[in-house]
């Protein structure tokens, strides 16, 4: 393993700042594991965050707190604008690269209205900026250390990176054994499945979702369920955020918007169906999917709704007017990708306005929140909300944390939730959810139930 630290480069611009903080990075010639990071930094549990972009040549990991933006505010703007102060106040050092991978990654929750207890340890508005933050881009990592300039010193930046690079080696973990499963209100949550089928027409919808318990005979071993999805779901995004004794665990196939030099990209997602890995009786179903009014409708719900909650913001957008495939491993999605120009760095401005789309709380949007905060069971906390990263050059990008779990200790609460319109049918969306919950009970080694 080749590293390339430039120690006199660093310790001569770190002379030369001007700022309270200085940002230092050096360059390895390699990839570090995700899950033995982890391992690693076991001495910071709590205090950890992971994001996996869905290209599966990007990623980073951070430990270690300097600060962490967090708020019971209603607009999401307030996280943006504390970034902003800091990142006036950093010297950026980075011989080893074109540009600085600092960056903040945390989330927002569903609902700024309605949280649970089990949700306090995040806040509504939870972003951490890492001491330490490991980005792996193909094979080559870019080890950023950030501290108050005073404080810095060229001999902890190389223990810190000895420390992440001393083994390659996971060692054998494994996870207790299953105490309990439980579908929490699965018979209540059918019922009011059915009640909203009732209610609606065919120009509203509103996206439901609900919970499964499952529960170890010891703590769960994040290490080991990342490792495990990490072997699955290819074309998903991966997001893990840690906060005290809570850990949110998301593997999801949905990007709400990524802001890059000024342009916007999102993506409409909605419809599904599941996948056999059968290629005969897959490509017949993709071909009735594609032509299916039910989902075809939801999936239009969600077009219309994003371009108009963007067209106030944005030039020059271009979609593809008839729905693609997305594929993942256990379900296929219709999906529209959407990009446009900015009109000005509004991005801030845009994630509130955005959130939640269709495909995660309805249409129309006020009413299906609305009707989501009063009937459905518990609180949504980070599922289905926005999470992500803000970097130094104000680029971003927000996923939206469906197949996700939240883990305490020896218990995991898994969410799923699906769209319901007016032809949908209760006992299939029982069965949609189900199919859901499959990613995270695959991490959790839970390789069969019913």
């Amino acid at each position: 393993m080749t590293i390339d630290v430039r120690e006199r480069e660093i310790v001569e611009a770190v002379y030369e700042n001007n700022h309270t903080w200085v940002s230092v990075e050096a360059k390895i010639d390699d990839a570090l594991d995700p899950a033995l990071l982890f391992h690693l930094t076991e001495d910071f549990a709590g205090d950890r965050f992971y994001y996996k972009k869905n290209d599966n040549e990007t990623s980073f990991f951070g430990y270690h707190a300097i600060t962490r933006f967090k708020n019971d505010f209603e607009s999401k703007q307030s996280i943006f604008r504390e970034w902003e102060k800091y990142q006036s106040d950093i010297t950026l050092i980075h011989p080893s690269s074109d540009k600085h991978h600092l960056k903040i990654c945390g989330g927002f929750q569903f609902s700024t209205h309605k949280s649970g207890d089990e949700w306090r340890e995040f806040g509504i508005n939870h972003f951490i900026l890492p001491e330490v933050l490991v980005t792996m881009e193909k094979n080559t990592t870019y080890i950023t250390y950030t501290v108050k300039a005073k404080e810095f010193k060229i001999d902890n930046f190389k223990t810190i990176i000895d420390n992440l690079t001393q083994t390659n080696i996971l060692p054998d973990i494994e996870m207790g054994n299953i105490k309990r499963i439980d579908d929490i209100y699965k018979d209540e949550w059918r019922d009011l499945v059915q009640e909203t089928i009732d209610k609606l027409d065919e120009h509203k919808k509103i996206v439901l979702a609900r919970k499964r318990l499952v529960m170890f005979d010891k703590d769960i071993n994040l290490p080991y369920i990342l490792k495990k999805a990490l072997q699955g779901e290819h074309n998903s995004y991966l997001f893990v955020l840690e906060s005290q004794d809570s850990v949110f665990f998301s593997q999801t196939p949905e990007q709400l918007m990524e802001v890059n030099n000024g342009v916007l990209s999102t993506k409409a997602v909605a419809g599904t169906i599941k996948r056999t890995h059968q290629d005969g009786i897959d490509n017949a179903n993709i071909k009735a999917f594609l032509n299916d009014d039910k989902n075809l409708n939801e999936h239009r719900f969600v077009v219309e709704s994003i371009l108009n909650d963007i067209e106030i913001y944005v030039d020059d957008i271009t979609y593809n007017e008839t729905p693609q495939i997305l594929t993942n491993d256990h379900l296929y999605h219709l999906i529209t990708k959407i990009n446009a120009d900015l009109k000005k760095d509004s991005y801030i401005g845009l994630l509130d306005n955005l959130h939640p789309t269709p495909a995660l709380g309805g249409y129309p949007k006020d009413e299906a929140i609305s009707y989501i905060e009063e009937k459905e069971f518990g609180t949504r906390g980070l599922y289905g909300a926005p999470v992500g990263y803000i970097d130094m050059y104000d680029n971003c990008e927000f996923i939206v944390a469906i197949r996700s779990m939240l883990i305490k200790h020896n218990q995991a609460t898994l969410f799923a939730g699906c769209g319901i319109v007016s032809d949908s049918d209760a006992d299939s969306e029982v069965e949609e959810t189900a199919v859901k919950f499959n990613p995270m009970m695959k991490a959790l080694g839970v390789e069969e139930y019913e």
